[in-house]
């Protein structure tokens, strides 16, 4: 049996942003393949988080993701919710309004910006832009075409509102920890009994595909034998493990070892993508480590 969540999934607040490869459609098979825990949730590329928001409040929490704006709006929406709100009002749904809004990160200055109005343009971006994707160039500017949404909720209270209770935990688990970085940042705070959950950026499923330009230094095929790497070293220390990736020939060589890990096909229903190749119903792959004890 999985972990029992004793959360409903009505209650559970709902991810903020759209994101190619969330995990909402994936949640009770991810849920069921989680097996009781005693320790801390640790996330190194939180994403949209809908695993993230699934977990109950009272338990310890680590994010992480190496897309720095990403993680800056999680601590907006923990820290300064109202102050974001304020700011999203200030928005409209234009193609012109939605350049100018873009081209914000051209200008040398837009490392200055506060905090809010950088959080502000990755949630007005995240909903305005073409299927909800974030892709940068070689120069790290925001590309993604405007996509013509007639009704985008980039200014949705309750959701807003929802996820900085979550980030803020209880008095029994505290605020939940937030960190940028390369993925073992976050794993180098793991322990027995801890849970980790690695969403990375999918091996293409087709040799035509190159892997996401989703920050400026990608994800190469040497990161993913890094994170295979460390989830060997996390089993060894007591931690359970659970991957997602895509189902190919050579995320199963990767992950070929039996003895340390267990590979299950799963059909993922996808309608975010670039490409008609990404959406509709994919398979993909849960890889769970044998769990052992230190």
């Amino acid at each position: 049996m999985g972990i029992n969540l004793n959360l409903p999934s009505a209650s559970a607040p709902q991810p903020f942003l759209k994101w190619a490869g969330g995990k909402r459609t994936l949640l009770p098979d991810l849920q069921q393949a989680i097996k009781p825990f005693s320790g801390k949730y640790i996330e190194p590329f939180v994403g949209a988080g809908a695993l993230f928001f699934a977990m109950p409040t009272e338990i310890p929490k680590i994010i992480s993701d190496f897309n720095e704006e990403l993680i800056n709006v999680y601590f907006v929406i923990a820290n300064h919710v109202e102050e974001l709100e304020l700011e999203l009002n200030n928005y409209v749904n234009t193609k012109e309004h939605f350049l100018k809004i873009r081209a914000m990160d051209r200008d040398p200055d837009f490392s200055k910006l506060s905090p809010v109005v950088r959080a502000a343009r990755f949630i007005y971006l995240n909903k305005t832009c073409f299927n909800g994707l974030y892709r940068v160039n070689s120069k790290g500017f925001f590309n993604v075409p405007y996509g013509s949404p007639k009704n985008p909720n980039y200014l949705n209270t309750s959701v807003l509102r929802r996820a900085s209770e979550h980030l803020n935990g209880t008095n029994t688990s505290g605020k939940v920890q937030m960190m940028s970085g390369d993925f073992t940042k976050a794993t180098s705070l793991a322990a027995q009994d801890d849970f980790v959950y690695f969403d990375p950026p999918y091996v293409p499923l087709t040799s035509t595909s190159s892997f996401v330009s989703y920050a400026e230094n990608g994800f190469s095929l040497e990161d993913q034998r890094r994170l295979r790497d460390e989830a060997e070293r996390l089993a060894n220390l007591g931690a359970q493990v659970l991957i997602s990736n895509s189902d190919t020939k050579l995320v199963r060589s990767i992950y070929s070892d039996k003895s340390l890990f267990s590979v299950k096909k799963v059909q993922v229903r996808r309608s975010i993508g670039a490409s008609s190749n990404s959406r509709g119903s994919v398979p993909e792959v849960l890889i769970s480590t044998k769990l052992k004890r230190a």
